[in-house]
């Protein structure tokens, strides 16, 4: 057990400072009496400036977009927010690595999505966001939700998660197909035919 000479005490553990006075202990240190822990985790530097200058940069271009309100300009304000945003949840992610894969891919292809649609209608509506790219972001989802539900082999999530992210991405193309009906896009029918091939292949796959 490990003695502290200037509080004249005994700690029992790996400590290697006294819990009272910071001083190094001497001694041979035992089996710590109560389980450390792990959990709490620091959070790096280079997250915290990370988040900062995004934040900054974010407020920064309200306050312009608020300022110029009355004066004819691109607001471009909350694109940087939800761009902003988007990034500060992937980098969160990517530190923590314990995310569920389907919840991860939903949320950021939303986000995506949501960003891509405001920026083009910002910088000038000319339909290629929402004819072509978003459609093809949801069918690459829809894509790697599946590749991923097949590839993870943990066993931490549910595979009803997988199940429930493939179904809420699969509504927005037939919500886009029963509005438009008449001349929809061909990049949101393949969309909509990508979501049923992989709903049924993770009812085959992934039923338990």
């Amino acid at each position: 057990m490990k003695y502290c000479p200037h509080c004249e005490i005994h700690v029992g553990g790996t400590f290697e400072e006294c819990p009272l006075c910071q001083s190094p202990l001497q001694g041979d240190a035992t089996l710590d009496h109560f389980p450390r822990n792990e959990g709490i985790q620091s959070v790096p530097l280079w997250v915290k400036l990370t988040a900062f200058l995004l934040m900054t940069g974010a407020a920064v271009c309200l306050s312009l977009d608020f300022l110029f309100l009355n004066v004819p300009h691109v607001h471009f304000g909350l694109i940087v927010l939800i761009w902003c945003i988007a990034a500060l949840w992937y980098i969160r992610g990517f530190v923590k690595g314990k995310r569920a894969l389907s919840p991860a891919v939903t949320l950021f292809t939303i986000l995506f999505s949501i960003g891509a649609v405001l920026t083009e209608m910002v910088v000038g509506y000319h339909g290629i966001t929402t004819n072509y790219i978003v459609p093809g972001l949801l069918s690459a989802a829809l894509l790697a939700n599946f590749i991923l539900s097949i590839l993870d082999k943990s066993g931490r999530f549910n595979a009803l998660l997988y199940v429930l992210g493939s179904i809420f991405i699969g509504l927005i193309p037939c919500v886009v197909i029963l509005l438009r009906r008449q001349g929809t896009p061909l990049a949101w029918e393949i969309c909509f035919s990508v979501s049923v091939v992989a709903l049924i292949g993770l009812l085959v796959f992934k039923r338990r």
